[in-house]
């Protein structure tokens, strides 16, 4: 996030999003956490990170937009690969917030393009070799440029089905086949200025507002989907929390409130990760530190499995 004068937030789609008050408890995990980079590999604005497996990281970058693959080597994260992003025209530099590896591509959200970074423009981006597919979102308040879409998570269909997520748009139960050439998921967004959770189907002929709902959070920084609940993340604002949210009556709604871990320093904490492996009642979880604190843009700890 480039630091810019902020605008005015006007009525989200399907109403006001209220967040809930839900008392903060303990980070379920350890207490301590450690760096995971090697010294200034990122520099400033690392803001989304994104597991594809327990040994592939991906990691963007908002200014110079850069999308990163990581492995693992040794107790640290190393780049594999990294590349410039652009627009699907080839022009631009998305100012990319957040990531998710899914089974229907690798999705980036801009919040603007920084070539024109008075502008606030809310895109969705998904790369292959390049920007294979690109789509504006509607549907979300007037905000000012560096006050709009921060993180991006991606939910599986039978997920949503099975557990009976409402589509806003019809009042009903949802129903993928209203969505032809969408993929097998929704995409969901999280835009700072509000702490709204947007849900959008992207096909082929554009975008679809789903459903919208509150993260929880005055501000969200990242979303990340583990198993059966969503993760909405905020940085030093919030002073590192998390809330987690579960369908119920078709609707996300918080279900709780998790202050960071002990040890972790509260500071710029934009991007949020957690690994699809367990081992020995640990899963491990990654923080990307915007400011890149103390020469380091990676922080890692644990999450209590289950």
């Amino acid at each position: 996030m480039r630091i810019k004068a902020l605008g005015v937030c006007t009525v989200i789609a399907f109403g006001l999003a209220v967040t809930p008050a839900v008392a903060a408890t303990t980070w379920p995990g350890d207490s301590a956490t450690r760096t995971a980079d090697g010294t200034n590999v990122f520099g400033t604005n690392l803001s989304g990170l994104s597991f594809e497996s327990s040994d592939v990281l991906w990691a963007v970058k908002n200014g110079p937009s850069t999308l990163y693959r990581l492995v693992p080597s040794g107790n640290q994260w190393r780049v594999d690969q990294a590349r410039p992003l652009r627009f699907k025209n080839g022009q631009g530099d998305p100012d990319a917030e957040g990531v998710v590896a899914s089974p229907d591509g690798l999705f980036v959200v801009s919040e603007r393009d920084n070539d024109n970074g008075s502008v606030s423009a809310p895109t969705v981006l998904k790369y292959g070799s390049g920007a294979t597919q690109e789509w504006r979102l509607q549907g979300m308040p007037k905000v000012g440029a560096n006050d709009g879409l921060e993180g991006i998570a991606w939910v599986p269909d039978s997920f949503l089905t099975k557990a009976g997520f409402v589509d806003e748009r019809t009042g009903q139960a949802y129903r993928p086949a209203d969505y032809p050439g969408h993929g097998s998921g929704l995409v969901f967004v999280g835009l700072e200025a509000t702490g709204t959770v947007y849900v959008y189907a992207l096909q082929d002929s554009g975008s679809k507002l789903v459903a919208s709902f509150a993260s929880g959070q005055k501000q969200v920084m990242d979303l990340e989907f583990e198993g059966d609940r969503l993760w909405a993340t905020c940085d030093s604002n919030c002073s590192g929390r998390a809330t987690t949210l579960k369908i119920s009556g078709g609707k996300f709604r918080v279900t709780a409130t998790f202050d960071r871990p002990a040890k972790l320093p509260n500071v710029n904490l934009e991007g949020f990760a957690i690994s699809p492996s367990c081992a020995g009642g640990k899963k491990a979880v990654l923080w990307a530190d915007d400011d890149n604190t103390s020469n380091h843009a990676l922080r890692q700890g644990t999450l209590n499995c289950g």
